[in-house]
């Protein structure tokens, strides 16, 4: 200021004033673009974080699949098929398994076997099961298999062989009213007997009874195949040892094979061993999932568990 003579003392105040005003206003100007620039950028992270949260946070519905009904081939379909008519991931996983042991499904009763598979889900899938010819029995052996069925059907409702019926002078030789037959130890020339059972019942008796491992009492033999109630008045059992099996000691498979075992009470038995170790008496048994009082009590005369 001392430089501009020609001002006077209060001038040169009233530039002076002037000179900081304008510094004051410079740097307010600056302090003021600086906190707006910032304000903004974390304006702009923090929305940036609440999309990213709202996107990690919100579940969105996931429209469920709709099942479908149409006509398959099991020997063909993939796993996109048959997803779509409503088996689920490990029933179709059985399929490809089935076709790797047993090679093809060859009728369509062959699928009832299907492990998991409902009433409901059979009733629907039946009619729809198409089974490439290459697949199916030759029509030989099916008209074959037909007529022996039918000459069994005549020998079990009459009590005598099919050739027997060409020949007049023939009687079947069968037991009284009265009279029984041990079905523990009969074979099936014995069986064939008993008025009402021919070739065909016999021979299931006998596979039925090993499969199981002895029979307790008459109305076992009925588990068998379908009989008429008045064959077991012919027929007794002794008390003979049944054959038992341990269900510590066998797969999932193994127990199976057992006609008083189904899958998810064999899958039951072997996820308990695997978590807790071996069973120890039919309470522990009757505790796990899908075994019914009315289960253990068939049982009980089968099982071991040392």
């Amino acid at each position: 200021m001392k430089r501009l003579p020609f001002f006077t003392s209060s001038q040169r105040r009233a530039l002076q004033v002037l000179e900081w005003v304008l510094l004051l206003g410079i740097i307010g100007l600056s302090v003021r673009s600086w906190m707006r620039q910032k304000t903004e950028t974390e304006g702009t992270e923090k929305s940036r974080d609440r999309s990213s949260i709202s996107a990690e946070q919100i579940t969105y519905a996931v429209e469920e699949e709709p099942i479908e009904t149409f006509p398959f081939d099991p020997n063909t379909a993939d796993s996109t098929t048959l997803l779509r008519l409503g088996l689920s991931p490990w029933q179709v996983r059985s399929i490809y398994r089935y076709r790797a042991k047993h090679g093809r499904y060859h009728k369509p009763d062959d699928f009832k076997r299907l492990p998991g598979l409902t009433n409901e889900q059979w009733e629907r899938l039946m009619p729809q099961i198409r089974i490439a010819t290459e697949f199916q029995y030759v029509e030989s052996e099916q008209s074959y298999q037909e007529s022996v069925d039918e000459m069994e059907e005549i020998e079990e409702k009459l009590g005598m062989s099919y050739a027997a019926l060409r020949d007049t002078s023939y009687h079947q030789e069968k037991i009284h009213l009265g009279q029984t037959i041990d079905i523990n130890t009969a074979d099936t020339a014995l069986l064939k007997m008993i008025p009402g059972i021919a070739s065909r019942r016999a021979a299931r008796i006998v596979a039925y009874r090993k499969t199981l491992g002895g029979f307790v009492s008459v109305e076992q033999a009925m588990e068998a195949i379908e009989m008429p109630d008045s064959v077991m008045k012919y027929m007794t059992v002794s008390a003979l040892p049944v054959q038992k099996i341990n269900i510590n000691r066998l797969s999932v498979q193994q127990l199976m094979t057992h006609p008083y075992l189904n899958f998810y009470q064999a899958k039951a038995i072997n996820e308990y061993r695997k978590n807790k170790g071996d069973l120890h008496s039919f309470e522990e048994l009757s505790g796990l999932e899908g075994f019914r009082p009315t289960d253990i009590d068939r049982l009980r005369p089968y099982i071991t568990f040392e």
